[in-house]
């Protein structure tokens, strides 16, 4: 700090643009990490929430017999379906809501599945396309 005449301290320009380098150089190295955290936070949310939509599938499947076919969809998880007999064990609902991904997208869910044994759950990622990098499906590993 230096003294003006009038007795009032003040800092140097030279201080003042130290400070500012320090900051720049924080927010270099604090930045990235915490947005690469955020991408990870929205990846395993995705990923629990298709574990939760699994089992409500395997669920329904131990009342039913069978898993929802595509065209009913996960609504079958909500509501029984108008295509199940009248008869049939349906115990649900299964989920109480429609299974939304981390984006706020829908899940695809298709079956038979195409990838997985029983059936394929996809959530397109944040670019919320088909077949790209991002998707997360429960026929893949977590990347680690």
């Amino acid at each position: 700090m230096v003294a003006t005449p009038s007795g009032r301290q003040g800092f140097t320009l030279v201080e003042l643009m130290l400070v500012v380098i320090i900051i720049g150089i924080l927010v270099a190295v604090v930045v990235p990490r915490v947005a690469g955290r955020s991408q990870q936070a929205r990846d395993s949310a995705t990923r629990a929430t298709l574990a939760t939509v699994s089992t409500g599938l395997d669920s329904f499947e131990l009342d039913v017999g069978r898993f929802p076919s595509s065209d009913e969809g996960l609504g079958a998880l909500m509501a029984k379906p108008a295509s199940l007999p009248e008869e049939a064990d349906w115990r649900g609902p299964y989920l109480r809501k429609q299974p939304l991904d981390a984006w706020s997208q829908g899940l695809i869910y298709r079956y038979p599945g195409e990838d997985a044994v029983d059936f394929d759950l996809i959530s397109l990622g944040a670019d919320g396309e088909e077949g790209t990098e991002d998707d997360i499906t429960n026929f893949s590993a977590p990347e680690t």
